[in-house]
């Protein structure tokens, strides 16, 4: 945002200056004194349009839409596509290692940075909370994303507890974020994390609280990545990762670890943006070793996720050497 504000101002500047050089007068007609070109006085009809043509290009380049890649280096996607989640909690065995349960049209080819969805957690729910819920999902296997949408907005008022109401944002956010509309995820994300927040005051030794409120919190960090605003990225990759290893203190379950595997590779990632190569080789490290232990324990659920932590950290050996 900040760099689209300069730009911005960039380019009224350099449109300005060549209008000065031109046509030296204000927008009421006063006359001002002539900028003085020095040995480029017989090219001021070149330099000043020159100056006023880059000014249009620059003012016109900070209007554009930001790409998804938010300026940083893109990672090593572990899938093939933007996808939506919508709660998958577990990898099953597929030729997408992350388990997605919906993918976009086509023509979105280019993996996104982080394009791996968290893991979302799936509590106990009201009949008619789950219903729906399911009917979205299926909708967004199918791609129909106008009636997606318009579930996804009527869920929240089905929801009947804090629990519930994240699953919604989180699931509104996912549907939002897939379609570019970035300011509408971060808005769903930040609601998804304030519920998470009252689980976690109201149980705070749940571990199904500390989970629910890192896969809010992920979407949070998601969207700043995006943007390139990687301090705020990094400050909610480091709750994700505190709150991650909370839940894998209180339980073995084999998507809970994986969970964290992904935590600590989108905070290195995040590090790496940020310089902290040393830093984010480490996280990488300990990511690989949990990869590690869940493929030689699941080989056809796991090993996908294992060869590409061994390559991202590879990378960055390779840098680093």
């Amino acid at each position: 945002m900040i760099a689209r504000i300069v730009g911005l101002l960039l380019g009224l500047g350099l449109a300005a200056l060549g209008w000065a050089i031109l046509q030296p007068t204000g927008l009421v007609g006063a006359y001002l004194p002539p900028l003085p070109l020095g040995a480029f006085e017989p090219e001021r009809m070149v330099v000043g349009g020159a100056a006023i043509l880059l000014g249009v290009v620059v003012f016109i380049a900070g209007l554009m839409p930001k790409g998804p890649g938010g300026g940083g280096r893109k990672k090593k996607a572990r899938s093939s596509q933007y996808v939506v989640d919508f709660g998958a909690a577990d990898p099953a065995p597929a030729a997408d290692p992350h388990g997605a349960e919906a993918v976009l049209a086509p023509e979105a080819a280019e993996p996104v940075a982080p394009a791996v969805p968290p893991p979302r957690p799936e509590p106990a729910v009201s009949g008619s909370f789950v219903a729906l819920r399911a009917e979205l999902h299926d909708l967004a296997r199918r791609e129909d994303w106008l009636q997606a949408a318009a579930l996804a907005r009527r869920l929240p008022a089905l929801a009947a507890d804090d629990h519930e109401r994240l699953l919604a944002a989180i699931d509104l956010g996912d549907l939002v974020r897939a379609q570019g509309r970035l300011d509408e995820a971060q808005e769903a994300y930040d609601e998804a994390a304030g519920h998470g927040r009252a689980l976690l005051v109201a149980a705070p030794t749940d571990p199904r609280s500390a989970g629910a409120l890192a896969s809010a919190l992920t979407g949070v960090g998601d969207i700043a990545s995006d943007e390139g605003r990687l301090d705020a990225a990094l400050e909610a990759y480091e709750e994700v990762v505190a709150l991650r290893r909370q839940v894998v203190a209180a339980s073995s379950a084999p998507g809970d670890r994986r969970a964290l595997s992904l935590a600590l590779e989108r905070l290195a990632d995040a590090r790496e943006d940020r310089g902290h190569r040393v830093r984010a080789l480490t996280l990488y490290k300990e990511s690989f070793d949990i990869a590690g232990a869940l493929a030689a324990a699941d080989p056809a659920a796991y090993g996908a996720d294992l060869a590409v932590t061994r390559e991202r950290l590879a990378e960055l050996e390779s840098r680093l050497a």
